[in-house]
């Protein structure tokens, strides 16, 4: 069986991120190119619940909530 990727973050430790909207650019830890920040759908409505980039023809989690979720990993730029 092929393992579902999982990430977790409280709200708490959100609180203490950046705040990154729709149309910003992030500094991609794979390809080290930027690319532009875009919301999910929920209920066929834009959402900062969840927001990604594409890399390429993959997409990338990016935001939770509108907090920048990528500079919380280490090694990111």
């Amino acid at each position: 069986m092929k393992e579902i990727p999982f990430v977790s973050f409280g709200n708490e430790e959100l609180s203490f991120l950046p705040i990154i909207k729709k149309g910003d650019k992030i500094l991609c830890p794979t390809c080290g190119k930027k690319h532009v920040i875009e919301h999910g759908t929920s209920e066929g409505k834009e959402s900062d619940m969840l927001q990604f980039y594409k890399c390429g023809k993959k997409s990338y989690l990016a935001g939770i909530k509108g907090k920048n979720i990528i500079s919380s990993f280490k090694g990111a730029k």
